[in-house]
């Protein structure tokens, strides 16, 4: 299940949704034997406002002993024990409230919870749906019914139902945050798919590449581009990746031959020509500056202002400072090109040296006058129209183009790795905005903590996460996102503490209960262990993470056919062999002498192979050291 960062509305909700129904009862008594029912259900409404939830439980039992046709009751007892975690007396007590009277507030909102705590997102859909319906402006149906939309498999579908819901509420921290996951799950999602669908390709690399690039592991990044062009002398963007590293270590006669090649492989690029320009501002030649804008602009000009930041890219973020020397450079080639008569090439080229200065008011200018005054590109398919729309960071419109050409050409991976872009992108525009909309609200604590965990800084990750749980310490996910930052820490103790108090708010969470398994398994606890991680694959079947570990349990158990059937499961995603190689030891102690030798000589070539590859990744690197 998807963990949203929202506070969703909790116990705070469901006594206003109570107080509601407290209004509409006393219209459906029509007895005054009926005043002992209505004495029970203010007693349930004081003992909800008190959080004494099974005293109000039980004031609201007899309420519906007296009147079984009170929906509002129902409801109200729904609303209870949906609170108290009990989903399916919840989803039992509000569909009899909903058969009673349709239509009444919260109940189909709060069955598509009960549904979604149940894993039944199909169910929940449908609940949820209705409540929008029923109140279009209803938040909280918004974003459950993206969730639910996400658990049963619709990703698409989920993205467009938040984007929507952060249109009508603009200001929600939360709803930001949920939006930036939501995003970036996405972009993981594609990426994915292409590094299963194109292992060992030039694209495969050629991301990589960028990852390690966006992440400044600058050896890293270089071996994956070198690898692609091995594998493909004219491939497209290694080399353009090569050069961005240079340039950002201010290796400027290295960066301008690897642009220089990029020109060889892809003579339109419009991107090298802008970087070529841009050195020649750091060299102080305007001149040569003003040329090669000239040409990137007639080759793509888009993607020329793109590649040296402008519009400013969320994904980008702040260029690196730069040397006194190079500051110097680009005020002199200033005054320079503040003289030169106007032209698309002398606006890009200003507002580009503006940018680079810090100059900001002065670069927005110049890019207006460079917006107005520039030629346009006339896309022939969408999928170009889809490029120049997130040049432009037009990223809405970008993604409604990608989506419609992959819908007719569903394996075209420079696509699908443009849409993923466009969803990373998206995710930190979401990011950009919560930051400054609320800085300091438990979202954009939450936030920091991903971004921090991301690039493995993981200390300045708990502090983050920490102050959110201390502002909003009933958080879903907030004690799973410390608990999981303890266990990396090798934190057990700590990060057992956490991962029970996630699982005390909600007992079927099934990496908590994976993550609590695996910590009792490596304390060599098998019996402790299996049932967390039973109940982590029954909760989601295809956390082959924890399939390994029950299986491992189970061996150490001694229950054979259980371990047996557990690896099975876990073969199927054993990227490293160890399922393998434990479904051996299995079969050896079963006497299957025959079937462990097959599964040790699996186990060792994927071993041998995921050795070879980084044998070739090396000597790709050694390479390119010379």
């Amino acid at each position: 299940m998807l963990v949203l960062g929202r506070c969703r509305r909790g116990f705070k909700g469901i006594v206003t949704l109570a107080c509601l129904f407290l209004v509409f009862l006393p219209f459906a008594l029509a007895r005054d034997s009926d005043d002992e029912a209505l004495r029970h259900f203010a007693a349930a409404q004081r003992a909800q406002n008190a959080g004494q939830l099974d005293e109000a439980a039980s004031e609201y039992l007899k309420v519906v002993q007296l009147l079984p046709n009170a929906a509002e009751a129902y409801a109200s007892l729904g609303l209870v024990y949906n609170a108290q975690g009990k989903y399916a007396d919840s989803a039992q007590a509000l569909a009899k409230a909903e058969k009673l009277k349709p239509g009444l507030p919260g109940v189909s909102l709060y069955l598509g919870i009960d549904d979604l705590r149940m894993h039944q997102p199909a169910s929940a859909v449908l609940h949820l749906r209705a409540a929008i319906r029923s109140e279009p402006k209803n938040e909280q149906a918004h974003t459950w019914l993206s969730e639910a939309l996400s658990d049963s498999g619709q990703h698409d579908a989920a993205l467009a139902e938040l984007q929507k819901a952060s249109l009508l509420f603009p200001s929600d921290p939360a709803l930001l945050l949920d939006l930036s996951r939501l995003c970036r799950r996405a972009a993981d999602q594609k990426i994915d798919r292409i590094f299963m669908t194109a292992k060992g390709s030039p694209l495969q690399h050629q991301i990589y590449g960028d990852i390690y690039k966006d992440q400044h592991a600058w050896s890293n990044a270089k071996a994956h581009y070198y690898r692609a062009l091995e594998l493909d002398t004219q491939w497209h963007g290694a080399h353009f990746g090569l050069g961005e590293i240079a340039l950002q270590n201010q290796e400027l006669d290295l960066a301008s031959h690897e642009y220089h090649l990029e020109l060889q492989t892809n003579p339109r690029s419009g991107a090298a020509m802008a970087r070529l320009a841009e050195i020649a501002l750091l060299e102080n030649k305007p001149g040569d500056a003003l040329t090669q804008f000239e040409s990137a602009i007639k080759a793509a000009p888009e993607e020329a202002a793109h590649a040296v930041g402008l519009p400013p890219d969320p994904v980008a973020g702040k260029s690196d400072e730069l040397a006194k020397d190079a500051q110097s450079s680009l005020r002199s080639a200033l005054s320079q090109l503040e003289a030169a008569p106007p032209a698309p090439a002398r606006s890009l080229a200003i507002a580009v040296v503006d940018l680079r200065l810090g100059q900001t008011d002065a670069s927005l200018a110049a890019w207006k006058q460079f917006q107005q005054s520039a030629p346009h590109s006339n896309p022939s398919t969408t999928y170009q129209r889809a490029l120049i729309q997130f040049d432009q960071q037009n990223l809405n419109a970008a993604d409604v183009s990608v989506r419609s050409w992959l819908s007719t050409h569903p394996v075209d991976l420079q696509a699908v790795y443009l849409s993923a872009k466009i969803d990373q992108a998206l995710s930190f525009s979401a990011l950009q905005k919560l930051l400054e909309l609320a800085p300091d609200s438990y979202p954009a604590h939450q936030a920091l903590g991903d971004i921090y965990e991301e690039s493995q800084n993981d200390n300045k990750a708990l502090s983050e996460y920490k102050l959110a749980e201390s502002m909003a310490p009933n958080l879903p996910g907030i004690h799973f996102s410390i608990g999981n930052l303890f266990v990396k820490l090798h934190r057990e103790d700590d990060a057992l503490t956490e991962l029970q108090t996630a699982l005390g708010m909600d007992q079927d969470n099934p990496e908590a209960n994976a993550e609590v398994g695996a910590i009792y398994l490596n304390r060599l606890d098998p019996a402790k262990a299996i049932p967390y991680l039973e109940h982590a694959v029954q909760q989601e079947n295809d956390l082959w993470s924890a399939h390994q570990q029950l299986g491992k349990a189970y061996y150490t158990q001694k229950e054979y056919t259980r371990a047996t059937a557990e690896l099975l499961l876990a073969v199927q995603h054993d990227p490293d062999g160890a399922a393998r190689y434990q479904l051996g030891l299995v079969y050896r102690a079963l006497g299957k002498n025959k079937e462990a030798g097959e599964q040790f000589e699996i186990s060792r070539k994927i071993k041998l192979e995921n050795l070879s590859h980084a044998k070739t990744e090396m000597t790709t690197f050694q390479k390119q050291l010379q």
